[in-house]
């Protein structure tokens, strides 16, 4: 199994807390997916659910975790492969996606709004979504995993650590058995939240607190997967107010 993950995003003032961290391919598992082919005139979110992940031919390569979040609508989350980009989208049940593209680079550039449609051949082997108007040309990704079972809560306890490419950052999380989390890191931020098993799929909700020493504060929302080793831990969150998303690899601390 690919892993996939890095760094903070959107505008920052002195500190940039999270990190620069990527070693993705393959991000985020999800679930299960069935139905079948579906246009951008009326399609079922939670059908889509699932991890999916760009053919070896296309360009820009990228994985996208699909979870459903509420009656007739999903979100997607997108990460690059080469560690460029986090997009977040909202799936509805009439084909609309739209949502924010993070760059992931230290220059923190502001989140830019993006919109388009998505289409779904479900009953293609294997099974086949498109997204157009979220980039340049359409994307296409492939269904690579569909995981039914709930996540383990207990995975996700223990200590766990991260650092940036030019490895000049460094993050640590504690995750206590009920999943509540508490770290650091060393631009001076400290964070604190929870991540908590979903009850349908291979990922865990995440929520954390990021108050640094320059008096910033940010809380972020987002989701995490562990690996089947169970010695990576990947989260992809963005700000309340969506201005900043972030894509942290984290592997398990010794």
């Amino acid at each position: 199994m690919k892993t996939l993950l890095a760094i903070p995003c959107a505008s920052r003032r002195a500190a940039t807390p999270l990190l620069t961290t990527l070693a993705f391919a393959a991000m985020l598992a999800a679930c299960g997916g069935s139905g079948g082919a579906t246009g951008a005139a009326g399609i079922d979110p939670s059908a889509l659910k699932g991890r999916w992940i760009t053919p070896s031919n296309e360009a820009p390569a990228m994985t996208a975790v699909i979870l459903p979040d509420a009656s007739d609508q999903a979100s997607a989350w997108m990460l690059a492969h080469d560690s460029s980009e986090l997009v977040k989208l909202l799936v509805r049940s009439d084909g609309s996606v739209n949502g924010m593209s993070y760059a992931l680079h230290p220059g923190n550039a502001a989140g830019q709004a993006v919109a388009g449609q998505v289409t779904a051949a479900l009953t293609a082997s294997p099974k086949r979504i498109s997204f157009s108007g979220v980039k340049a040309k359409a994307l296409a990704l492939d269904q690579s995993d569909a995981m039914s079972l709930a996540t383990v809560q207990a995975n996700a306890a223990g200590s766990w650590s991260a650092t940036t490419g030019d490895k000049a950052r460094f993050t640590q999380w504690t995750v206590a058995a009920s999943g509540d989390m508490a770290g650091s890191t060393t631009t001076g931020c400290n964070h604190t939240g929870n991540l908590a098993a979903m009850a349908h799929s291979s990922a865990y909700t995440v929520q954390f607190d990021e108050r640094c020493l320059d008096g910033s504060h940010a809380t972020f929302r987002g989701i995490a997967t562990i690996n089947r080793s169970k010695n990576r831990l990947t989260v992809a969150a963005t700000t309340v107010d969506a201005a900043r998303g972030i894509a942290v690899f984290f592997s398990q601390a010794r």
